[in-house]
């Protein structure tokens, strides 16, 4: 009977072990879900950075004035405009290439046409141009930014058209 009496606190520190172990279970669970909320609001918003950018971009080459030859660089805020996109895009002149005369072409149409640029070498020029777009940090939170470069090309006058 005495060995009995002496092991009763045994079944007291077992459930100790497992109140603790359940803890640091629980601990570790909910530690987790706050960790996956975060990053899925990060992720979210790096999604929504990024397609601000784009949209920036893809805005940005429907104005010609940033498609002009030997320009300067010019920087856009669409925050103002029409689009109220939160972005800044730069549009920046790189190069000029000639282009040949018996050039093909795939119009938006779908077909292929030859480039009316004139009959010989140099008589036509493509043009090169760089838009940097970024989304516009905001001031409250966690807003992250984010970067979509871009390169156009715009045809030059034809020699022979004039055009």
């Amino acid at each position: 009977m005495k060995t009995i009496r002496n092991e009763r606190g045994i079944v007291l520190i077992a459930a100790l072990g497992i109140i603790a172990s359940l803890a640091g279970l629980s601990l570790v669970v909910v530690s987790s879900g706050q960790m996956s909320t975060l990053t899925g609001a990060l992720a979210a918003q790096a999604a929504r950075a990024f397609y601000a950018a784009d949209g920036g971009a893809y805005y940005a080459l429907g104005e010609q004035d940033n498609f002009v030859p030997d320009m300067a660089d010019r920087m856009i805020d669409h925050s103002g405009t029409s689009a109220s996109l939160d972005t800044s895009v730069t549009a920046s002149y790189l190069n000029h290439r000639a282009l040949p005369g018996n050039l093909l072409i795939r119009t938006t149409d779908g077909k292929v046409r030859p480039a009316q640029f004139g009959q010989g070498e140099g008589l036509g020029k493509m043009y090169y141009f760089r838009l940097d777009s970024q989304k516009n940090a905001a001031t409250v939170g966690l807003d992250p930014m984010a970067r979509v470069q871009m390169q156009a090309a715009k045809p030059g006058p034809c020699a022979d058209c004039g055009s």
